[in-house]
């Protein structure tokens, strides 16, 4: 199963990861600004069965698979980056943004290709 509105190229949307940041009570305010660095800089590509991540230059192939979707949102498996071991991302479609969890933070992408 694949989902028609992952395919395509998004990009980290650092002003909207950075306003859901800055929103959070439970970091602390001296942590907030080296936070928001780190944002805005990752590049994925999606086919209907690989994930192509492209941060500085350096591109990294991952195959997918959508196991559910909604109205709002898809539930992929693929390998973590890292580990090898297979984990869920949760997808949450939000027009031509979405975003995902990281921890306590909201990463957002926008569509641009």
């Amino acid at each position: 199963m694949y989902d028609l509105r992952l395919l395509g190229t998004w990009r980290s949307d650092a002003r909207r990861t950075a306003r859901d940041i800055n929103a959070r009570r439970d970091i602390a305010a001296s942590k907030k600004p080296r936070l928001r660095r780190l944002f805005g800089k990752l590049v994925l590509r999606y086919t209907k069965s690989r994930c192509y991540a492209t941060l500085d230059g350096e591109t990294e192939v991952s195959p997918y698979v959508v196991v559910a979707k909604d109205r709002s949102s898809a539930a992929l498996v693929m390998a973590h980056p890292v580990t090898g071991e297979q984990v869920i991302t949760h997808i949450n479609f939000e027009g031509r943004c979405y975003w995902i969890s990281l921890g306590p933070i909201r990463e957002y992408f926008r569509k641009s290709a």
